[in-house]
């Protein structure tokens, strides 16, 4: 285990070898920010990049972050939310998945981090994996982490901020991290409540979806809605089965998301551009799309093997990826229920 004067020198030797490389700046239009924010409501934005969307609402003197981006950024995310206004106060995890709780350990201990009592124990276990990942190999694992803010097109002082976020991450990795770190503080089954300032963010989580403990936040106010990873928007999603992903329990989910939901609410999905109850209705849709086609190849006598290298006509311009693994999925729950 490195100390942290070993973790500098790690550092240091890493960027004099190459694994750590400064990358070019581009130039006017640069990002001034790590995180690209982008502004829904009063004192409300979402951050995208490294990770899933982030929603930041600064209410007054208080702040509260609905998921926390890839592990190294914890630090730089509490920093450009803060400087909007507000001190932060709590967060919520939407799921266990790393993308979406890999700033954790820079919040737990510090405000109440709430999340569904499932995704908890997940995260513990994926935390578990990724402390031993990096004592295994220290400066692979600082390559790959810095590598996203090297890849980033933003200014000198942003790529600063966040090469620091990456490197105090992998400090309290080496000194103070624990499996505990990457988990919710405060779960729950189905509801809890969430009040900052005078804004109040109504956590629920219905069914098995795009996991077992998949949670969405709603701002009734507001009018706002951050659906995790229970809303891809123009993406295939994953339908993680290691988790007791269901197609069927994710459109229950997709189906109270949009209930709660006017014409003028904004809906946030986990990955993807920001929409509204049409984006929603337009993504559950996608499940009922890809199980009519998997249903007419079964009943013409195609097999699973066949039938995952096909392409639905309705998904021809969007990326391929995950597709192959998604007609699996839901082949293997029609022939499973059949």
């Amino acid at each position: 285990m490195f100390n942290r004067r070993e973790f500098s020198t790690t550092l240091a030797l890493a960027s004099a070898s190459g694994l750590v490389r400064p990358r070019a700046t581009f130039g006017i239009g640069q990002q001034s920010t790590v995180f690209d924010w982008r502004p829904i409501r009063d004192a409300m934005r979402v951050a995208f990049g490294a990770g899933g969307n982030v929603l930041a609402v600064n209410d007054g003197s208080s702040l509260v972050l609905v998921d926390t981006k890839n592990a190294g950024f914890g630090e730089v995310l509490r920093a450009e939310a803060e400087s909007f206004g507000g001190t932060l106060e709590s967060v919520v995890n939407t799921h266990h998945h790393g993308d979406h709780i890999g700033g954790n350990p820079f919040f737990t201990g510090v405000v109440p981090v709430y999340g569904q009592e499932r995704g908890a124990a997940r995260a513990m276990a994926g935390g578990s994996q990724m402390l031993a990942g990096i004592l295994r190999d220290h400066v692979g694992r600082l390559e790959r982490f810095t590598q996203q803010v090297d890849n980033m097109d933003i200014s000198g002082e942003a790529r600063s901020a966040g090469s620091q976020s990456v490197a105090a991450f992998m400090a309290m990795a080496e000194e103070q991290m624990t499996a505990m770190s990457f988990s919710a503080t405060e779960t729950f089954e189905s509801e809890q409540e969430v009040t900052v300032g005078s804004t109040t963010l109504e956590l629920r989580h219905i069914d098995r979806g795009h996991t077992d403990n998949d949670v969405f936040a709603f701002l009734p106010e507001a009018k706002v809605i951050h659906g995790g990873d229970l809303f891809f928007n123009g993406l295939h999603p994953r339908i993680d089965t290691g988790a007791d992903a269901t197609t069927v329990g994710w459109q229950n989910c997709l189906k109270a998301m949009i209930e709660l939901c006017d014409a003028d609410t904004v809906c946030i999905p986990g990955h993807g551009e920001i929409s509204d109850i049409n984006g929603l209705q337009d993504f559950s849709n996608y499940f009922d799309i890809l199980r009519d086609f998997v249903q007419k190849e079964i009943d013409d006598g195609r097999t699973r093997d066949q039938i995952i290298e096909m392409q639905p006509p309705e998904f021809a311009d969007w990326s391929p990826r995950r597709l192959n693994d998604n007609l699996g999925v839901v082949y293997d729950e029609l022939t499973a229920s059949s």
